[in-house]
């Protein structure tokens, strides 16, 4: 049980380092680690110890309770944690350290859930039926970010990109409060992440967590973090350095705060809210985790594509490549979290 909290540690948050902390990565490569350490790591402490004290002792923020979409812990089941459980984490890192962009919660999640009911006696059907729920929610957080990325940036942002696009690096002087503006949109995409994906590290522990196990988790996040900082976010970290201007603090502060706002759209549940309030089925259950890799993606992708139809910097052919590359790169991702799902409970029927 450690051992895959420890992996889903490392492995969620090198991970999904490119959505949260890759433009904040990029655009301070300059600044020593360790000052980016102790401001992220500062922002993850608190949102963590609140969501424990507010939630009595479920650092999850009850993501892995959703009505209908539950994911119990095996101990509260009366279930032994077997080493199946390792295995998602072990190849999440791999994939990492690919530098293939995989959604985390997809693969973590459905595949837990998948080996949870194999214990239980039951079919893959439970795992298959949340993984098409988290699907569903992340594709239609896919095409909501892609509008917003599109929309936002080719009517109104496009401005400060082409500003950034004609001046030099030498040439930039920049005012210390862009510097300001984008350390405070780090630490609230941050914060926002970290509420809807802490589910897929902390899936491993019991539901409730007392002081001290909640003292030693965050500990070791905490050094896992800096070791991923210092690594400057690894190869994966080229998912957002291939981007036109993400190395620019300007940039960097517009792309961190749009995509805050969205993961904080979702935080509040406001589609499923309004289709019951009317009277109208939810396709998906309030506090349902979703791959937060997916939206990330496609803000970059309505993004790029809006900044190229107004600077055209770049031929439609490359932008093509830069958007699909990502989106197949996810796809694939995702049908690796499936197959894992509907694989793993027949490989214990084996032994």
């Amino acid at each position: 049980m450690i051992i895959g909290f420890a992996l889903a540690a490392y492995s969620a948050v090198a991970n999904d380092s490119i959505q949260t902390l890759g433009t904040f990565l990029a655009s301070n490569a300059k600044r020593p680690w360790w000052l980016l350490w102790i401001w992220i790591s500062g922002i993850m402490l608190v949102t963590l110890i609140v969501g424990w004290m507010i939630n009595s002792g479920d650092p999850a923020f009850g993501r892995l309770s959703a009505s209908g979409k539950n994911i119990p812990h095996p101990n509260d089941l009366g279930l032994v944690f077997s080493w199946l459980y390792v295995i998602p984490p072990i190849v999440l890192v791999l994939l990492t350290r690919s530098g293939i962009p995989v959604s985390t919660t997809l693969l973590l999640l459905t595949s837990f859930k998948g080996i949870v009911a194999q214990q239980q006696g039951k079919n893959a059907t439970e795992a298959v039926q949340i993984f098409e729920s988290m699907m569903k929610k992340s594709l239609v957080g896919y095409g909501i970010a892609f509008l917003v990325g599109l929309l936002v940036f080719m009517l109104i942002l496009h401005i400060v990109e082409r500003r950034v696009q004609q001046e030099s690096e030498s040439e930039q002087k920049l005012h210390p409060y862009w510097t300001v503006f984008q350390w405070l949109s780090t630490g609230f995409l941050w914060s926002m992440w970290l509420i809807q994906d802490l589910a897929n590290i902390f899936v491993y522990l019991p539901r409730q967590l007392g002081f001290l196990a909640m003292l030693t988790s965050v500990l070791g996040m905490v050094a896992v973090q800096g070791y991923i900082i210092r690594n400057k976010g690894g190869k994966i970290q080229r998912v957002v350095t291939s981007k036109t201007n993400t190395l620019d603090v300007r940039s960097a502060t517009f792309i961190d705060f749009i995509y805050g706002i969205i993961l904080l759209f979702f935080k509040v549940d406001y589609i499923p809210n309004l289709l019951e309030s009317n009277g109208m089925s939810a396709p998906w259950p309030t506090n349902l985790p979703m791959s937060t890799t997916w939206i990330f993606l496609g803000l970059l992708a309505g993004r790029e594509i809006g900044i190229a139809l107004k600077l055209r910097h770049r031929g439609k052919k490359r932008v093509a490549q830069l958007v699909l590359s990502d989106a197949g790169k996810a796809t694939f991702g995702s049908l690796v979290a499936v197959g894992i799902a509907l694989l793993l409970p027949y490989i214990a029927t084996l032994f």
